[in-house]
């Protein structure tokens, strides 16, 4: 029982900087405020031409429970919610009072996601990003590169250390969780296929009728091209159902890890610009986990690619 427990701990809670935390809060911060956030006007229109929830979500049925419509679903509400996550998130993206800003910004994010999903319209691009900016808060995510760490070192004198040269356990479980969720999520996604069409899905002819109808609908011309391909289509149904199965192998094999990170990025970029599926979150969460959670085999990788031999790298970071 000790070394399975010793086991799990080294799984979750390895000793290592929160250099790799802190950057995957500055990247997955900064793509929500500039790329994938919440549009304000959508939300407005959402509320106020919608006088009732239709399908609402737990945090919008907690809160129209809690508070009239007229208080926060309006179009002054809703702006008042969005300036305020976006305050949290410039807070958030310096690292300053970085668990509380964190927490707000994230909280920010739940609404809105909750919010664009209580009228009967629900998809699922948007949660595991949310899920993953809400663990920030409870990790380490500010105690480097961060404003908080510069106030911090600047406080203990000139003796402290370098900010970020601390070794911490508690610095890894949030990129170690989103890992964990991003396997059940691929996974859940090719069992579905395969239980609600068997063999069949991979006959090809389904995903070109797929590929063919979001193209058409969408105008992409290579989407349209690419349904007219029918070996081609099976290989990529064998291939897609084979990535999805199989994606919770990198749980377990940590050197397969990057490459199903990388695979699941170009997985996401074909399916944009053949079918028009905007998964950015998932493209990003993908990167995340690429850089941060293996940092030394990317660094090596960068290193290899520009000529420079490795000066040594901080081996064992997780099991």
């Amino acid at each position: 029982m000790k070394r399975w427990l010793e086991r799990w701990n080294a799984y979750w809670f390895p000793r290592t900087t929160s250099l790799s935390l802190a950057g995957a809060r500055i990247v997955t911060v900064a793509a929500e405020m500039f790329w994938v956030g919440p549009r304000l006007e959508y939300h407005v229109n959402l509320a106020t031409k919608n006088t009732h929830f239709t399908d609402p979500q737990p945090l919008i049925r907690l809160i129209d429970a809690l508070l009239p419509r007229e208080a926060v679903f309006t179009a002054a509400g809703m702006t008042a919610i969005y300036w305020a996550t976006a305050a949290a998130g410039v807070l958030a993206l310096i690292g300053l009072f970085t668990r509380t800003s964190l927490f707000i910004f994230a909280l920010g994010v739940l609404f809105f996601v909750s919010h664009g999903y209580s009228y009967a319209d629900v998809h699922h691009t948007e949660a595991l990003y949310a899920i993953f900016l809400m663990t920030l808060a409870f990790a380490p995510a500010g105690h480097s590169l961060s404003v908080d760490a510069l106030l911090r070192r600047r406080r203990a004198g000139p003796t402290a250390a370098p900010a970020g040269a601390e070794r911490l356990d508690t610095a890894m479980w949030p990129l170690t969780l989103a890992h964990v969720l991003l396997s059940m999520t691929y996974f859940s996604t090719g069992i579905t296929k395969l239980l609600s069409g068997g063999l069949a899905w991979m006959n090809g002819y389904t995903l070109q009728n797929h590929i063919f109808s979001d193209a058409i609908n969408r105008g992409i011309p290579l989407g349209i091209w690419l349904s007219q391909q029918h070996t081609l289509c099976i290989l990529l149904a064998i291939g897609t159902i084979a990535f999805e199965l199989f994606f919770p192998v990198s749980l377990f094999l940590r050197r397969t890890r990057p490459y199903f990170f990388a695979g699941a990025i170009l997985f996401h970029v074909s399916l944009y610009v053949t079918s028009g599926h905007p998964f950015f979150e998932h493209m990003i969460l993908n990167f995340v986990m690429l850089v941060f959670l293996d940092p030394d085999w990317f660094a090596a990788r960068v290193q290899r690619l520009t000529g420079r031999v490795p000066a040594g790298t901080e081996a064992g970071q997780q099991a």
